[in-house]
């Protein structure tokens, strides 16, 4: 009992350094801010809101797709019906350029959430999506040598 309460202040003293960081926008800052999050982890693993803001840490702030991959994926895990962590690894696996996950993903949260706030945004990112993976599959035209220049 009391390592989860103070998972939740470590979770606490995280989420206030996320906000200083937010403002200064120093890399080094979300790395602090990551530590915070981690530790409540640390303490108690299970912490579903904690994992969640890691992810969301590592995926727009850190560029670490993998990490916010594998945050989202445990969340799923333990919580299938978890819309945001769902829609959240949707969005990482497109900006990581991984467009068929993203799409499962997105295709998944709208079967599962149609009427979320985030359901205009996981439409919008799968128009998007189908054009990316339309434009994949064409194959590219055959190129033509250029006309050698010389004697």
């Amino acid at each position: 009992m009391f390592k989860r309460v103070l998972a939740r202040l470590v979770h606490g003293v995280g989420t206030m350094r996320r906000f200083h960081a937010l403002a200064s926008r120093h890399r080094t800052d979300f790395q602090t801010v990551e530590r915070w999050f981690t530790r409540a982890l640390d303490l108690d693993n299970g912490y579903q809101l904690a994992r969640f803001n890691r992810g969301l840490l590592r995926w727009r702030e850190l560029d670490d797709w993998a990490g916010a991959i594998a945050d989202f994926t445990t969340l799923l895990a333990q919580n299938a019906d978890y819309v945001d962590a769902l829609f959240n690894r949707g969005m990482t696996y497109a900006r990581a350029g991984n467009y068929q996950s993203a799409i499962e993903d997105f295709e998944h949260f709208l079967d599962i959430a149609p009427n979320s706030r985030w359901a205009r945004h996981a439409y919008n990112q799968l128009e998007g999506l189908y054009a990316i993976a339309d434009d994949l599959a064409k194959p590219l035209p055959p190129s033509e040598s250029p006309p050698l220049l010389g004697p």
